[in-house]
């Protein structure tokens, strides 16, 4: 039995960002404080957080059919504070405006997300929450960011550094390794990796074409089939539209959720073994390599992992 303190203070190890979620019900206006904020999907525009079923305002969450979500800027770390607070009117005093549908925007942060309540799952303890994105604003504020149980900010180490390593196979074995188990549960599901990639498509870009997605796939070494294509509508994943165009189904749309918060708990848990600051150091090398070595290639080489990785666009930080 995994101590639940000690699972608590691995999983801080993971940098955040600080949202606020708000809604409206039985004439309450309701807002928390929560850093289990993602996105799922570029189109339709998905995002999801979640909250614990003990919660007391877990009833109102599940009974009413719209939210918002507010990143917070570096400078709204009160406002944080007191959305954390129990016991207190949340919104006294405060200048805000409200949605077509009643749901409480609080104002300047760095951006904000009007939702639809699309799906709610069990995770546990939490109840998952997805949200269609109705309507956006965003500013160019710095994010709050949190970690190990406090707020920090974005720091981008500068330096270098030589691995003596074969860095091809290090690169190719830490990409396997961590996305191992998403291709085992796709398999499990009945998908091979062309399909994956396929839907990634699809989820990523809307309705397409046979031919659109294949020229995504192409610098893969896949082809999506007719076959291919005739299995995955038996199976209720995609539908034919007339226009010859390809659509995920409900059904489809859902697995391709499920895929992407495995994939997103695998990358939390790989990235417990590091601080936020060696994180940050990872991700400039990473960035600074791909910028060398796209001065000598077209993109279209690598935009079938681009595809791969649209459901985790956030993640660029």
């Amino acid at each position: 039995m995994i101590d639940s303190k000690l699972l608590r203070d691995a999983l801080g190890s993971f940098a955040t960002g600080v949202t606020i979620v708000t809604t409206s019900h039985d004439g309450r206006n309701i807002g928390l404080t929560a850093n289990s904020f993602n996105s799922v999907s570029l189109d339709p525009p998905l995002v999801l957080w979640s909250l614990a079923k003990k919660s007391s305002n877990i009833e109102a969450f599940m009974s009413v059919d719209a939210f918002a979500v507010h990143i917070l800027g570096a400078d709204q770390e009160s406002l944080s504070n007191r959305f954390a607070t129990p016991g207190i009117d949340k919104f006294e005093g405060m200048k805000f405006k409200k949605s077509e549908g009643g749901v409480p925007l609080l104002q300047d942060c760095a951006a904000r997300f009007e939702c639809r309540t699309a799906y709610r799952y069990d995770g546990g303890d939490h109840i998952i929450f997805v949200g269609e994105v109705l309507d956006l604003e965003q500013s160019e504020k710095e994010p709050l960011l949190f970690h190990r149980g406090k707020y920090a900010r974005k720091t981008f180490p500068g330096g270098g550094g030589q691995n003596r390593r074969d860095l091809n196979y290090l690169i190719a074995r830490a990409y396997f390794m961590l996305t191992d188990d998403v291709r085992l549960e796709a398999s499990g599901l009945g998908l091979s990796q062309v399909d994956h990639y396929a839907l990634s498509v699809l989820m990523q870009g809307g309705a397409a074409t046979v031919e659109e997605v294949n020229s995504i796939l192409e610098a893969s070494g896949w082809q999506w089939t007719e076959d291919d294509i005739q299995r995955l509508v038996t199976d209720g994943h995609i539908e034919l539209a007339k226009d010859a165009r390809i659509a995920l189904t409900k059904a489809g749309r859902e697995t391709m959720i499920g895929l992407f918060a495995k994939a997103k708990a695998m990358e939390a848990d790989a990235q417990k073994a590091f601080s936020a600051e060696q994180l940050d150091r990872l991700r400039s090398l990473l960035s600074q390599l791909l910028e060398t070595l796209d001065q000598h290639r077209d993109n279209r080489s690598v935009q079938h992992l681009e595809v791969m990785n649209a459901l985790q666009a956030d993640q660029d930080n």
